[in-house]
């Protein structure tokens, strides 16, 4: 019946039935345009540069721990020799002047939080390891540096990763409106690696006769890390091969821009010798100069020496956090070539001989420079790096330290066995400041505006 009906309509009438259901799908549709949408689901994003400096925090409140452990177990539970404690710190730091340029390359191909949590977790293992062989009464001189070349190497990898992805973090809150300049994220995150490392070595000062317990809560901030690592955000990067010829040819690429850029250059000269003349000096002078000239038994001469560490990191901790809280200095380069200037004059007066606390004064107002230099230094190199070389260049800078400070060690140290520790200051005291002069007179860097200072 239905089907006799339909065709007993004329042709007009089916067109306009046609059209009232076209205008009836209209009418739908404007009504469901009009009618209000439903607003996305509200979505709270975790802050991520407060994250990503609790986890510059606790990897250097770990790394300050191993600061104090390390050479303990080395000169007192194995009781090393002089040279073997020499090659045990040298165990410590040549994976990292290794491996260094390897962990930028890694720095610009792995995604930063899961790659970081994997390094916290080795880094974390082998302290675990380390604390059950203490424990067990099993330690030797070759566990020992097996452990110092496995921590060297996953730091050698974590450091590039780590700093280069602070510019990242920076512009992702700056996309959510929490806009902050990179200057003062980089002095921030000076002020909380100084601070959380003078912390680590506070707390194991207490270890005594027995570290293996110390070593358990150093693994279990190192756990912490990874955890909070896995929260950032940090997209893997793009753009470069992953060929084994692709990564020899852009670390070569790296090396060319670092050294032909008109800033990088003069800031990785910079790293040289400040691990020449600053590093290898604080190294060596301090404990040749408190057991030589102020002498004591043992216990005071350790006091002394912790004294002026502790006051030497806390001034560089109080300089950098003044930084953080102050706006971003328009001429960077030259509040690093004061400071280092005012480092050599801090090694000039170590060739006098003072009262202690004298001593301590001249220390701290040596740390508050060095604050000033460390904060410019981060400020200059992730300000003025292209972000495509950016992983490789913090590599090659981070190199300069680990290659000079050996250098810096063995001369001073030469140099005070044949004059005294006291005449040997003079050396690096001078390399220092002829090295900042020159620095100054022949490259831009005086002149060097930074980022946020720029028309």
């Amino acid at each position: 019946m239905l089907r006799s009906a339909c065709r007993a309509l004329s042709s007009r009438q089916r067109k306009v039935l046609a059209l009232d259901g076209a205008e009836l799908t209209r009418l739908i549709n404007s009504m469901a345009d009009a009618s209000p949408k439903r607003a996305p689901p509200w979505r709270w994003e975790l802050p991520e540069l407060p994250l990503y400096y609790t986890l510059v925090g606790l990897y250097f409140f770990a790394f300050g721990m191993q600061f104090v452990l390390y050479p303990s177990l080395v000169a007192f539970s194995l009781e090393a020799t002089p040279t073997g404690v020499g090659l045990a710190q040298s165990a410590l730091s040549a994976p990292m002047f290794c491996f260094l340029l390897f962990g930028g390359l890694l720095a610009e191909r792995a995604k930063a939080g899961p790659t970081l949590a994997k390094l916290h977790l080795a880094f974390a293992f082998a302290s675990i390891a380390l604390c059950m062989i203490v424990s067990a009464g099993a330690l030797t001189y070759p566990i020992l540096i097996g452990y110092a070349i496995l921590v060297g190497g996953c730091a050698a990898f974590l450091m590039p990763v780590r700093d280069a992805a602070l510019n990242g973090v920076v512009m992702r809150e700056g996309a959510r409106g929490r806009h902050t300049p990179m200057a003062t994220a980089a002095a921030t995150t000076t002020a909380v690696q100084i601070g959380a490392q003078i912390g680590g070595i506070l707390l194991a000062r207490f270890a005594g006769a027995d570290p293996a317990p110390f070593l358990a809560i150093q693994a279990l901030v190192l756990g912490v890390g990874a955890a909070v690592a896995l929260l950032l955000q940090a997209p893997k990067p793009t753009g470069h091969e992953h060929t084994v010829a692709g990564a020899i040819h852009d670390m070569l690429d790296g090396l060319r821009y670092s050294f032909r850029n008109p800033i990088m250059s003069p800031m990785l000269i910079s790293a040289a010798y400040v691990g020449v003349f600053i590093i290898g000096s604080f190294q060596v002078l301090f404990p040749l100069i408190v057991r030589d000239a102020y002498g004591g038994d043992a216990q005071t001469q350790a006091a002394r020496l912790g004294a002026l560490f502790a006051t030497f990191w806390g001034a560089s901790f109080v300089s950098a956090v003044i930084l953080s809280r102050l706006k971003p200095l328009k001429y960077p380069g030259r509040a690093l070539i004061a400071s280092h200037l005012i480092s050599a004059l801090a090694l000039f007066t170590f060739a006098v001989h003072k009262p202690f606390m004298w001593f301590v004064a001249i220390v701290v107002l040596w740390g508050l420079a060095a604050g000033v230099a460390i904060s410019m230094s981060r400020t200059i190199t992730q300000g003025a790096a292209d972000r495509q070389y950016l992983g490789r260049v913090l590599a090659v800078y981070s190199m300069g330290f680990m290659g000079g400070a050996p250098i810096g060690s063995a001369l001073v140290g030469f140099a005070a066995g044949e004059l005294g520790p006291r005449i040997a200051a003079l050396i690096p005291a001078t390399g220092l400041a002829l090295a900042v002069i020159a620095l100054a007179a022949a490259t831009p860097l005086w002149r060097y505006v930074g980022a946020r200072a720029e028309p």
